[in-house]
């Protein structure tokens, strides 16, 4: 898949197939007016929603908050060895992870950052259809499922 072929080269990840295929299929956008999801070729800048984008702001802000209470944020951060790596951003703040597993990557998972860290051993597309029909214990997209585009995907 084009979309994903330098952004793996260089950050060393093979992502699963599953949220690659969504991501490339919707491009960037906002799911509900609730969750922004980003894009390897989305423009860049304060309207863009790039992919490398959002691992960088990630990486450095949880690399700050857990050295000052380590406790709280017990999952690694790609590029940390094994880290989660960020794929979408609530419109409140909070954070959507895909957990390379135990396998370093073979069994990816979700992970939520709503204040909380909450494991949800499904895959991508999973995880959005509980999230979008309500069948999570934590109300993460509410309403009738809609996807709103955002930006562009760079040539």
């Amino acid at each position: 898949m084009r979309d994903w072929q330098a952004l793996e080269a260089q950050s060393g990840l093979i992502l699963p197939d599953d949220y690659k295929e969504f991501v490339s299929a919707y491009g960037p956008g906002c799911v509900n007016d609730q969750l922004y999801v980003f894009h390897p070729r989305a423009a860049g800048g304060s309207e863009g929603l790039r992919l490398e984008i959002l691992w960088e702001q990630a990486s450095s802000a949880y690399s700050e908050l857990s050295r000052e209470a380590e406790e709280m944020y017990p999952y690694p951060i790609h590029p940390e060895p094994n880290g989660c790596v960020p794929i979408a951003r609530s419109t409140s703040g909070n954070h959507v992870f895909l957990s390379p597993g135990r396998t370093g990557g073979a069994d990816w998972f979700v992970v939520l950052d709503m204040g909380q860290w909450i494991p949800l051993q499904m895959s991508f597309t999973e995880f959005l259809w509980a999230a979008l029909h309500e069948e999570l214990d934590v109300p993460v997209i509410e309403g009738e499922p809609m996807f709103d585009p955002v930006g562009f995907v760079e040539l």
